[in-house]
């Protein structure tokens, strides 16, 4: 699989079916609660032509396109290719939620184990319009598994922005941040 995080922003307009999302975000001035985001993008009727500008595919690894980003929020589509995933990482500091707007994604979980090492504890497959929620310390890694030439879409909040996160080397435990 390929790794890479590369923040590449995306000029576009707000969609009108995120504008209740983007004010809100906007409106912001603190960290985010994770059930009101969680809430949020449920109910949220979104499709790929709703973020066509923001749906920018990278040459090596996911890419992530900024559609609407304020002080206390990042508002991102992040477009995968078949074999593209994250490193395994955590949301220290942060609250992230995020919705399947086309494709099909796959979570692997995590937790640290006594020797400091970190063990898959699950794996989720997440259809269409399907929500996953994380923070602090919940450990995980998302990839696109499907077969070659199937793309993932995803519109990602994180709130506040991700400067840094935890990553966790499988093999080795070593833990280290990433961009």
């Amino acid at each position: 699989m390929q790794q890479a995080m590369g923040v590449e922003p995306s000029t576009c307009e707000i969609s009108p079916a995120l504008s209740e999302l983007v004010s809100y975000l906007s409106g912001l001035r603190d960290r985010a609660d994770l059930g009101v985001l969680e809430r949020m993008l449920k109910n949220l009727e979104l499709s790929r032509n709703d973020i066509a500008p923001a749906c920018v595919f990278g040459a090596r690894g996911y890419r992530r396109n900024t559609i609407a980003r304020g002080e206390w929020f990042e508002l991102l589509a992040l477009c995968w290719r078949s074999g593209d995933c994250t490193p395994i990482h955590d949301h220290e500091g942060s609250s992230c939620a995020f919705k399947v707007i086309e494709g099909q994604g796959t979570e692997i979980r995590y937790e640290r184990t006594a020797s400091g090492l970190v063990c898959p504890t699950g794996r989720v497959m997440l259809d269409e319009n399907t929500v996953c929620a994380a923070e602090d310390g919940d450990i995980h890694q998302v990839a696109n598994m499907q077969a070659k030439n199937v793309d993932l879409i995803t519109l990602h909040i994180y709130s506040p922005a991700i400067k840094q996160m935890g990553t966790y080397d499988f093999a080795s435990g070593e833990a280290g941040e990433s961009p």
